[in-house]
């Protein structure tokens, strides 16, 4: 199918990878692979005879359990591989044989290998995964990749509680985060800001909310460890300001007064307005996504959209091409797609 020269593509990921789209062409990877070996996902659409899709069936109930498929697909990867990963794969394969865990690893060693051909040299990779497999997933990332191509591995709180009855309620999924050189792209995305942040803007003027913050800091200056407008920063202090900056500030209306006229050490305008939340770190937890959302289409493993603008926000730009090889019920591309970037999607399911 092609769309607005977009493309979405029916069928084995592994194949459209490695066929269907030129090398080196893509500049962002977002991918979210279904593993949990006792779950049974629900179906979302259902065939013409009103039966549950079979593809879907395939999808997310067998798809990760060992068999010729599996044996076919750890070849593939240790004779097509670097040395790193064949090596790899042939440990883990002796540590945990025929399991179901070793069928999922399998299926995507050389999906991943085939991923980094994709990737432009400036673009990265999102491996969405839980602590189930994402240990097993590093290993893979490190060999393919290359150890000093990770960059994170985020924490995505998904949700706020979990009846685990007889452990810690696990309420994190992690997101491996690699770039196929040094040279990846990378916007750093800004947090909102807390509800303990926001109470501090409280006062107001015409202008807006605002907080009064120190307009001196620690240490000496033979240059700003000065008397200004007849106010002294203190002993071992100085204006965080050079005195022309002081005298803009002041003239601009930035600095609060003392009932005495001068100016206060702790009255620094910060309007909230022209604030910015801080710097996201790899720990997520300002991410919501509860069950009684309008966002949720009944798609078990659905992510939240403002997950994939923060992914994708951070690590494209606008014009650029994002790929999602598992893309489910296209939460990625839709994002994508509402954030000026062209993408390709692919799935095994209608």
């Amino acid at each position: 199918m092609v769309r607005k020269g977009n493309r979405l593509f029916l069928g084995d990921n592994l194949d459209v990878l490695r066929n269907e789209i030129d090398p080196e062409s893509i500049d962002l990877i977002y991918l979210d692979p279904p593993f949990n070996s006792k779950a049974r996902y629900n179906v979302l659409f259902k065939a013409h005879s009103g039966k549950p899709s079979a593809s879907q069936i395939l999808a997310f109930d067998d798809t990760w359990k060992w068999g010729p498929e599996s044996d076919a697909a750890l070849q593939d990867a240790i004779e097509n591989g670097p040395p790193s990963l064949s090596s790899l794969l042939g440990v883990l394969y002796s540590f945990l044989q025929t399991s179901d865990m070793m069928a999922y690893l399998a299926m995507m060693a050389p999906r991943l290998l085939a991923m980094r051909h994709l990737l432009k040299d400036t673009g990265s990779i999102y491996v969405h995964c839980d602590p189930t497999a994402s240990h097993y997933l590093k290993l893979i990332l490190d060999a393919i990749f290359g150890p000093t191509m990770f960059q994170n591995e985020i924490v995505w709180k998904r949700t706020t509680a979990h009846n685990d009855p007889k452990r810690f309620g696990r309420i994190g999924d992690r997101i491996l985060y690699y770039s196929k050189t040094s040279k990846k792209k990378f916007n750093r995305p800004l947090g909102e800001l807390s509800a303990e942040q926001l109470a501090r803007y409280k006062y107001e003027d015409a202008r807006g909310k605002y907080k009064a913050e120190n307009l001196t800091a620690p240490h000496y200056s033979a240059t700003r460890t000065i008397e200004w407008r007849g106010v002294h920063p203190g002993a071992n202090r100085q204006w965080r300001f050079s005195i022309e900056e002081l005298d803009r500030l002041y003239d601009d209306g930035r600095i609060l007064l003392r009932k005495d006229g001068l100016p206060r050490k702790d009255g620094l305008k910060e309007y909230l307005d022209e604030s910015e939340g801080a710097p996201a770190q790899d720990i997520w937890t300002d991410i919501a996504f509860p069950p009684t959302t309008s966002e949720r289409l009944g798609y078990q493993t659905q992510k939240p959209e403002a997950l994939l603008r923060r992914i994708i926000g951070a690590s494209s730009n606008p014009g650029d091409v994002v790929l999602d090889p598992f893309c489910g019920c296209g939460t990625a591309i839709a994002v994508a797609e509402g954030m000026d970037r062209e993408w390709v999607g692919i799935d095994i399911a209608y």
